[in-house]
């Protein structure tokens, strides 16, 4: 049996050697054939396969040799067909050869940069490149900006063939849609700070009902960065020295929007302990202590242990020892709670300022520079006047970037004294247009330029003058308005001003118009750190017209025109911390105007006035502004009467806002207002921040108008409440209120609640 057995197995080798003999098959010719933008030479294809001519056919190797094209990432597709020839076979690769760049354009990319999404594509001019290319490489893209939670961003690309061939332009374009916003920031740990504050304190802001308008609560990861120090400062000011604020928690809603967890770790507050200075040589030791503000038991805020030694730099800065080191060391013990301090001192030598430098002003001349600084060549080099020289500069509105170094010269204790400066646009043009409760529809066009020069043609430009060329026109209104200031009139601190002007204003009363035409010059001088004095000569053209054959005979004797010449002497004083939108501070002013007389022209009168406005900074930046204003005015000489022009009125958008404009006083027979001579208003107002540039307002209003000079009856007071909404647009504030009257004088039916509209700031 077991030779029976192997003479079998022997018969069945030997069938299948012959079989597999007369199966082999001869590859005679390999061809290559080419589609698309791409060229597909026999060369490259070969040089990524193994079957040859001659060999023996392999569908094992033909199905290695298209794995290996594909691979090879030069093709989009491979195909291999195979034909019966004489005496084998023929194999032809099919390929199709992507093409290569020639030229890579990307667009769209704003936020992370067209450079960057380059670098993500990993591609570049030569590379080959095709539609499942791009389609890989570009998701890569797409989850870089969902890391930067921007969970909409969209590619497309496309691919124009080029001149050469085989070479194609490619153009992607990234359209990035919305960041996420950020719906919620909530802390954890913070037990003396309030969350109120802290979000205050944040670049980073959460959404809130006006983000539609603001852009508030887009997410920032550059911003959430810097708040980390931020917040962690405001603990440290407030004696939490070893406060600790860790990475920010990120989760993320189904609708891809954030919410912020910020863990804080506040540690324990600390008390000053002892508070020592070393290295004083120069100065009585006593002396340069007084500098120092902080005393022991005192909170140990930060910023007040590094404001005290600022003020020890300022002690020395101020008397030319520029180069005063002072170095503050912090020491705390955590079982007490006290924080030892000692400011160890370098005191430098006494300096001396040899030139002042300026650089960066290729518009501003020189003179418009050097007039506002506070030091000279060859005085003790002040470091505290030379401060004060760099914040005149920034007030002037004519540079981005103020900076002074000290630079040493040949003599040693000598320095030029350079104020690096970088200008910016100080020219407006604008165009606008409103609506006004009081004037209806209005547009308006404006030309100003802040750093004028009237003798440079052709670019008037640079000598810090002020020139200013406005139209206003509308349904009820027009104005016209050139006017001119020269800020140092004869290179003296002595502000020179001319005013030219045209108003057309119908909107005064229903029974007539009135058109005023004038001109006026004025001379300014700084009497005081915070004071003015200006003076003011005006010559204008008064004419009402229009009037109503209804009218009153009041009305109707004022019709035509008069001229009125006067002079008017104000004095201002102005401690506010902002022109436009103060949050601490006063403004007052009390002026006195004389009209006709000595001065001439038609109008015998003489006005006083008296104006304050006070602003008090509450908490999280709520403002608390108090205002007042109180005139009169009365005829003398040839006069009989005051003219319904130059009369005080109240009752508007400005000062009792539950009242029609100039509906507050008296009226003649037919109810049309025809003003007083006595004239006083309060305001209390209370404004909150919600948005950048928007704010809500509550306020309290309080008016009353008089007949006679010199005489207020209180009992015929008006007043008003209501809230409001201030939009703080640069150059376009609205003023948007509501307010229902609470008592109205003799003169009114107390009327219902009123709306107004106002374009423009008040103080």
């Amino acid at each position: 049996m077991r030779g029976r057995r192997s003479h079998v197995l022997l018969l069945a080798v030997l069938l299948l050697s012959l079989s597999a003999s007369v199966l082999a098959v001869e590859v005679k010719e390999i061809r290559v054939e080419g589609h698309g933008h791409g060229i597909a030479d026999r060369e490259s294809v070969l040089a990524f396969t193994s079957t040859r001519e001659g060999d023996e056919f392999s569908r094992s190797a033909i199905g290695r040799d298209v794995r290996s094209l594909q691979k090879s990432g030069r093709f989009s597709s491979v195909r291999v067909t195979v034909d019966t020839v004489t005496g084998g076979v023929q194999v032809t690769f099919i390929v199709e050869s992507k093409p290569r760049i020639r030229r890579l354009e990307i667009s769209g990319a704003t936020e992370i940069g067209n450079k960057k999404v380059r670098e993500l594509l990993e591609l570049g001019v030569g590379d080959p490149v095709d539609d499942t290319t791009l389609a890989v490489r570009s998701q890569k893209v797409k989850d870089h900006y969902r890391k930067e939670y921007y969970p909409y961003t969209k590619m497309s690309w496309t691919l124009e063939p080029a001149a050469e061939p085989g070479m194609v332009n490619l153009k992607v374009n990234v359209v990035e849609g919305k960041r996420s916003s950020v719906k919620k920031i909530r802390f954890v740990g913070n037990k003396h700070v309030s969350k109120r504050v802290l979000k205050k304190a944040m670049k980073q802001r959460q959404t809130n009902w006006l983000s539609w308008i603001t852009g508030a609560g887009t997410y920032s990861p550059g911003d959430l960065e810097a708040d980390i120090e931020t917040l962690r400062r405001i603990f440290m000011d407030k004696g939490f020295l070893d406060a600790k604020v860790n990475e920010p928690q990120l989760t993320t809603t189904r609708r891809g929007n954030i919410r912020i967890t910020m863990p804080v770790e506040e540690g324990r507050v600390y008390k000053i302990g002892q508070v020592r200075i070393s290295g004083v040589t120069m100065f009585p030791q006593d002396d340069v202590y007084a500098a120092v503000r902080i005393k022991p038991g005192d909170v140990a805020s930060l910023a007040d242990i590094e404001q005290s030694g600022q003020n020890v730099r300022d002690f020395y800065g101020s008397r030319g020892h520029i180069r005063t080191v002072v170095d503050q060391n912090v020491d705390t013990d955590p079982v007490k709670g006290t924080a030892d301090i000692r400011y160890n001192l370098t005191e430098g030598g006494l300096a001396y300022i040899r030139n002042i430098r300026i650089r960066g002003n290729s518009q501003t001349k020189d003179k418009v520079i050097r007039r506002e600084l506070a030091v000279y060549p060859g005085e003790i080099f002040n470091e505290v006047k030379v401060r004060t020289s760099e914040r005149r500069l920034r007030n002037l509105g004519y540079f981005s970037y103020v900076n002074s170094i000290p630079e040493s010269t040949s003599v040693p204790n000598q320095y030029d004294l350079v104020f690096e400066v970088e200008e910016q646009r100080t020219g407006q043009f604008m165009v606008g247009a409103g609506f006004s409760s009081v004037e209806n529809l209005i547009g308006f066009v404006e030309l100003s330029q802040g750093n004028f020069d009237i003798t440079d043609w052709p670019r008037f430009s640079g000598g810090g003058q002020k020139m200013k060329v406005r139209a206003q026109f509308g349904t009820q209104s027009s104005s016209y308005e050139l006017s001119f200031v020269e800020p140092w009139f004869l290179n003296r601190r002595l502000s020179l001003g001319f005013d030219l002007y045209q108003r057309d204003s119908r909107f005064l009363s229903d029974d007539y118009d009135q058109k005023n035409l004038g001109a006026s010059v004025s001379l300014g001088k700084p009497v005081g750190p915070h004071d003015r004095a200006v003076l003011t000569y005006g010559l204008e053209q008064i004419d009402v017209y229009n009037v109503a054959d209804s009218a009153s005979d009041q009305i109707k004797e004022e019709e035509g025109n008069r001229t009125k010449s006067y002079m008017t002497l104000e004095v201002i004083h102005d401690t506010r911390d902002s022109v436009f939108i103060a949050t601490r501070g006063n403004r007052s002013s009390v002026s006195a105007t004389v009209a006709g007389g000595p001065l001439g022209a038609e109008t015998d009168l003489y006005n006083l006035q008296a104006r304050t406005s006070q602003f008090f900074p509450l908490w999280f930046d709520h403002v608390f502004n108090v205002r007042g204003w109180a005139s009169v005015v009365e005829e003398y000489g040839s006069s009989d009467r005051v003219p319904i022009f130059d009369r005080l009125f109240l009752g508007g958008p400005r000062n009792v806002r539950g009242f029609k404009f100039r509906d507050v006083g008296p009226k003649d027979e037919d109810g049309e207002p025809i003003g007083g001579k006595s004239a006083a208003y309060m305001t209390a107002e209370y404004t909150i921040p919600v948005a950048e540039k928007v704010r809500l307002a509550g306020f309290y209003d309080a008016g009353l108008v008089d007949a006679d000079a010199y005489t207020l009856d209180f009992k015929d007071l008006n007043t008003s409440v209501g809230f409001g909404v201030r939009f703080d647009f640069p150059g376009f504030p609205i003023q948007l209120d509501y307010a229902w009257p609470l008592e109205a004088d003799p003169y009114n039916d107390k009327p219902s609640g009123r709306f107004s509209f106002w374009l423009g700031y008040v103080y």
